[in-house]
């Protein structure tokens, strides 16, 4: 799974920080017709989605499955601003891991950038936020609960097929660290990987986009 994460992860953020792909638009409609490509990513547009987004600490030796969920708007063309949480379900450890949370919350917010062409999207961006974890370890009688601040960094993409729903899959790195524990400040980084379905509300009226097919007569 790590390696998978790994490359997803190099995949998308080359892409989203390249120059505007090409090449998506469909040739549909016949000679000197215009064609409409209905256009579902739009500003305006309020997202959400939760999902089962399976993790791996990275220095705790552990993997982890989160119930992650997010909302989003649309401000313009290429911009949104987004928020998102992940849950703490379980995890499995090793006899190395130094911290096994018994609860923990990841709360994130910032914004982010969209490339590509029409409705196939792919996004990067950077949030700021918070997680806390309750943790037991043997020689406490009862659970210590620690705040840390964090950031998120993620790039994915997003396939609208309709005006209601769409298709979505996002790698996220969690930095996490916390201090001052019984043995000192641990980090608790993560890579996180979402994927699903979300559901969108066009605030705004849709608009289309005509491509002319061959050349126009006037």
């Amino acid at each position: 799974m790590i390696k998978f994460c790994f490359w997803f992860f190099i995949f998308v953020s080359f892409i989203g920080f390249s120059q505007e792909l090409s090449g998506f638009d469909p040739v549909v409609g016949s000679k000197d017709r215009p064609t409409e490509t209905l256009l579902y990513f739009t500003p305006g547009l309020l997202k959400a989605s939760a999902t089962i987004s399976p993790g791996r600490m990275l220095h705790n030796h552990a993997n982890s499955i989160y119930l992650s969920g997010f909302l989003e708007y649309i401000i313009e063309d290429s911009y949104s601003l987004r928020g998102d949480v992940f849950q703490f379900i379980d995890g499995s450890f090793t006899s190395e891991s130094l911290i096994e949370p018994v609860f923990q919350n990841r709360l994130f917010f910032g914004a982010f950038k969209h490339f590509g062409k029409n409705n196939l999207k792919f996004f990067s961006g950077i949030q700021m936020g918070t997680t806390i974890t309750t943790y037991n370890q043997s020689w406490f009688f009862e659970n210590r609960t620690y705040v840390a601040p964090s950031f998120a960094v993620k790039s994915g993409l997003s396939y609208y097929v309709w005006n209601y729903f769409h298709f979505f899959a996002d790698l996220t790195y969690v930095n996490s660290i916390l201090r001052g524990t019984s043995f000192g400040s641990h980090r608790m980084d993560e890579l996180l990987f979402s994927a699903g379905l979300g559901f969108q509300v066009p605030l705004k009226k849709k608009r289309s986009e005509t491509n002319w097919i061959g050349t126009p007569s006037f």
